[in-house]
């Protein structure tokens, strides 16, 4: 009896508390936006955006109306290009004084936890949120990718990139900004649909005359269930 009495005060505690707490699947794609640049002699790579993608399993903890906090942990893939203009021999015989167009991706894939504090400042519209917080992540994959045509022949390859060589920083950090709205399924289930900026905080390079940073924009729908 004694065990008894406080095994009920303790669940009736944690039932208001764990009927807040949702469990679920998130996945959308991202923007990548790079910066590469050598500060001696001052010269920098011109990267441009491209698209990728990202799916996080999460659980998320909804404090009250106002304050809710999220964990989340999953891969996502962050992706640039180049596009380049050649002219060869070939072209010129063909009297093609544009050349050929060759494009050059990279793509790295990073697995990452995030920690995240969601504000729901609107007393008559709680189902919009603002967001904050931070992600840690690991590079743990890369290749390349080129594509181009020469005397009217395609040529594709692909290889894959040495992260283990040291001049690589393969530790990523970043602080998250977002705004998101719930959709309600029922009582137990909602959609979650949400855009968020992810700057970059680290140098993707160890070289000390390098600074090299992924930012990226996601945009993001997810299925949660309340346990």
């Amino acid at each position: 009896m004694k065990n008894l009495l406080p095994a009920i005060a303790f669940a009736c505690l944690a039932t208001p508390v764990f009927s807040q707490f949702h469990i679920g699947l998130s996945g959308g794609g991202n923007m990548s936006y790079w910066t590469w640049e050598v500060k001696s002699p001052g010269t920098s790579i011109d990267y441009e955006p491209a698209m990728g993608w990202r799916t996080v399993g999460f659980g998320e903890w909804q404090m009250n109306s106002l304050l809710g906090f999220r964990a989340e942990f999953g891969t996502q893939m962050k992706a640039n290009k180049m596009i380049e203009n050649f002219i060869f021999e070939t072209d010129l015989l063909a009297g093609d004084l544009d050349g050929t167009k060759w494009v050059f991706r990279e793509f790295y894939q990073f697995y990452e936890g995030s920690f995240l504090v969601q504000v729901s400042p609107i007393k008559k519209c709680r189902q919009v949120y603002l967001l904050a917080g931070g992600t840690a992540g690991w590079l743990a994959l890369g290749w390349k990718t080129t594509k181009g045509s020469e005397a009217h022949i395609k040529h594709s390859s692909k290889s894959f990139i040495y992260l283990k060589d040291p001049s690589w920083n393969r530790n990523a950090f970043a602080a998250d900004f977002g705004l998101g709205g719930n959709i309600p399924l029922g009582v137990n289930s909602k959609i979650k649909v949400e855009a968020r900026y992810q700057h970059s905080l680290s140098n993707l390079s160890n070289y000390e005359n390098v600074d090299a940073s992924i930012s990226s924009l996601l945009f993001n729908v997810g299925y949660l269930h309340r346990l």
